[in-house]
């Protein structure tokens, strides 16, 4: 086991070495003798990956033993992701900093242009501030209140000006991280470019500013050049996001001097509105099916199907879990326990698990197809359940496939996505709440426009390339949280700093797992299916034909159209329910307004409501706690006795002055021990003009005197002071 063979052997061969020459540099370097240098970008990948996972610590273990590059080295050739920290209300420098550190710094002049998709999502925080030395900041406060108070430590009242703040409810210590991230259509990296702490108290106002802001940055900094133009903004079904959304990339109808309009004016029914420049709403496959889906085939079939109601699609009949239970132990491949389990899963966030489901639905209905089509059948009851799943079968197929079965081309997955939305607006149309909830009718609506939309923007950007449909979706954020959550063991929250760091760590993980994909053991719970083969569905294993300038949009939603209309003419839905070229051919009925009068059901409040509604918020009314004044204690001018800074409350009793001056002497004596352990030296400086009577500021290699603050005669670092009275009720997250 020679280290570092192919180093030896091309700079031997590079200097003119002789055969014997070169066998004596390798003999030298297996007895230890010769020590052979030199990275390549694979060792400097591997000692990332190290470090990023492991630490300092393990990357020096093994630069020792197996001779991986050193920090030093690392740090020489290799360059860390810094995320720029938000410190008080979200502003233009927090996205164009991220932006180009993290996107144009990594740009290349000979990089194609591409799509991007904006997406936004939120990760755990715990509830406290820090100190970020080189803003001389607290950070960790909700970007929302933060303009309330001063994030500079000036004095010691500054930290209790803030504790204060917190403690009357005016300002909030972020219990969330907002992440806004940008990923390239074609590729699958994610660009960071705003991290912000979040109360969760904004509303759908402030959440238009920011993806705004966010879309407006992009352009501004020059990424829409060097990158890509914003095609669409993905995100989760939260409600603020989900109204916020809507009013932002639903409000211009498409002009017809677009390049798009010949092509989607000839698809009858999508819904033709966007934001501005062209921007529409994304909702992610994988979360309708885990979220949305899943209940739809697990809460409509556990717990919705587990009611009463259940969900209605075709002659009157309920399909519940009961019924599915019944049927589906008709599969050879399940029987009663596995169906029950398949039906009541213990983890609702597992999307295999949920598409498991959807292809036992459909695999037994193939089975099936001879009793449905038996019209003489005598077993009534039971012919009539089977063809309501055989239709439920039809939609779950439809919108399923297109993400799984990598033998489809593009136009063959447009086609059945096309079939998904005529025969969603259908069964709809006849029974509205019955069959799916308003807001999962708008999300799976909005994702297929979406994809329509996005494929026509590749086809006039570049017809060549391909246009991979499992991009329309969240993903990249996901794996960066999943890394996120990694590196800090799988704790479910970390401090603001923490957070940065672990962000910043898992970009640098994406990246190697980018360049090394043999390495990325994937996540379990974003995988589709756990059939092998398929369990990495990506543009590299798809097997169709997906070279956007190959499909024929108009063609291939048609034929969705007349697929639907064959599966609808033998269900016992009304005709009239779907006749589209008559609803279509009304302005203002299309996929997304199935009922007309410009309402989008999910997001409108009119007579139609439903639960799932996104209403306008009424202001929050703020809870006032019973006022208390938070002392502070500071040495006198004499330096001999502890006087209050702040007035006692009147009418306390002597008793409660006592518990609390006690209380104090004991905060105190905190910080004074812990400004006297590991104390930097104090030698005078002459940068800083001082009281003559304070003692000199800390000095010393790494020291920063702005870090420190004077306290009854010491100097207290800054992020002690925000432990002890900034966080001086923090309470850790539970990790269950």
């Amino acid at each position: 086991d020679i280290p570092r063979l192919q180093q030896i052997i091309n700079v031997a061969l590079c200097n003119g070495a002789s055969v014997r020459q070169v066998v004596n540099k390798l003999e030298d370097a297996l007895e230890g003798v010769y020590h052979p240098r030199g990275y390549d970008a694979s060792d400097l990948d591997i000692a990332m990956l190290i470090y990023r996972l492991g630490g300092h610590q393990l990357l020096f273990a093994l630069n020792q033993k197996l001779a991986i590059p050193s920090l030093r080295t690392l740090r020489t050739q290799s360059a860390f992701t810094v995320l720029t920290p938000t410190i008080g209300p979200i502003c233009n420098e927090h996205f164009d900093q991220n932006i180009h550190a993290v996107v144009l710094s990594n740009c290349t002049s000979s990089a194609s242009l591409c799509g991007v998709s904006l997406m936004i999502d939120e990760i755990a925080l715990e509830e406290m501030a820090v100190h970020f030395s080189k803003f001389n900041k607290v950070g960790g406060l909700c970007w929302k209140h933060s303009h309330l108070v001063d994030p500079v430590l000036r004095t010691y009242e500054s930290a209790v000006n803030i504790a204060q703040k917190i403690h009357d409810g005016e300002v909030h210590l972020g219990k969330e991280l907002t992440v806004i991230g940008a990923s390239c259509f074609g590729q699958d990296e994610i660009f960071p470019i705003l991290v912000a702490p979040t109360c969760k108290t904004e509303n759908a106002y402030d959440m238009e500013q920011n993806l705004s802001r966010a879309i407006a940055r992009w352009n501004v900094t020059g990424a829409a050049v060097h990158v890509g133009l914003v095609w669409s903004l993905a995100t989760d079904g939260d409600a603020t996001r989900h109204a916020a959304g809507h009013k932002l990339f639903v409000k211009t109808l498409l002009h017809q001097d677009s390049p798009l309009f010949g092509t989607l004016i000839n698809m009858p029914g999508l819904n033709l509105f966007t934001g501005d420049n062209e921007v529409t709403l994304d909702f992610d496959f994988k979360h309708i099916f885990k979220h949305e889906f899943f209940c739809y085939c697990n809460r409509c079939i556990c717990t919705l199907l587990q009611s009463p109601t259940g969900v209605v699609l075709n002659n009157g009949r309920i399909i519940n879990s009961m019924m599915l239970a019944r049927y589906l132990v008709w599969l050879p491949a399940y029987d009663e326990a596995a169906v029950t389990k398949l039906l009541h899963p213990d983890d609702p966030q597992d999307v295999p698990h949920a598409v498991e489901l959807i292809l036992a639905i459909i695999e037994f209905t193939k089975l099936q197809h001879t009793t449905v089509a038996d019209s003489f059948s005598t077993d009534i009851e039971t012919r009539a359940d089977l063809q309501s799943i055989t239709l439920l079968s039809a939609l779950l197929e439809s919108i399923v496939l297109p993400f799984t079965n990598i033998s489809l081309s593009l136009s063959e997955q447009v086609t059945l996505l096309s079939r998904y939305s005529h025969l969603a607006f259908a069964v709809f149309h006849a029974h509205r709440r019955s069959f799916m909830s308003y807001q999962l009718y708008y999300d799976t609506q909005t994702m297929t426009k979406n994809s329509m939309f996005c494929i026509t923007k590749q086809q006039d950007l570049d017809s060549h390339a391909p246009f991979f449909l499992g991009n329309v979706r969240d993903d990249p954020l996901e794996i960066l949280f999943g890394r996120t959550r990694m590196i800090g063991g799988h704790n479910s929250a970390s401090s603001y700093a923490q957070a940065l760091n672990h962000l910043g760590a898992a970009k640098d993980i994406d990246g190697v797992f980018r360049r090394h994909p043999e390495l990325d053991p994937g996540h379990r719970r974003l995988k589709l299916t756990r059939q092998e083969g398929v369990d990495h569905i990506n543009r590299d294993v798809w097997k169709g034909d997906i070279i956007s300038g190959r499909c024929n949009l108009p063609l291939a939603w048609c034929n969705g159209c007349d697929a639907a209309l064959a599966i609808l003419a033998t269900s016992q839905l009304d005709s009239v329910h779907y006749s589209f070229a008559e609803h279509f051919s009304t302005p203002r009925i299309d996929m997304l307004r199935p009922f007309g009068d410009n309402k989008y059901l999910g997001i409108a409040l009119d007579e139609l409501q439903d639960a799932s509604d996104v209403p306008e918020l009424p202001p929050a009314i703020a809870v006032v706690p019973p006022l208390q004044c938070l002392e502070t204690v500071l040495s006198c001018e004499d330096g001999d006795e502890i006087c209050d800074v702040n007035a006692e409350l009147e009418g306390e009793e002597d008793e409660e002055d006592e518990e609390d001056e006690e209380l104090m002497l004991t905060f105190q004596e905190a910080l004074i021990d812990e400004s006297t352990d590991a104390a930097p030296s104090t030698q005078p400086s002459s940068k800083f003009s001082t009281n003559p009577s304070s003692p000199p500021l800390p000095q010393g290699p790494g020291i920063r005197p702005d870090d420190y603050l004077l306290y009854s005669g010491r100097w207290i670092h800054k992020q002690t002071i925000c432990r002890l009275v900034i966080n001086k009720d923090f309470v850790s997250k539970s990790l269950n």
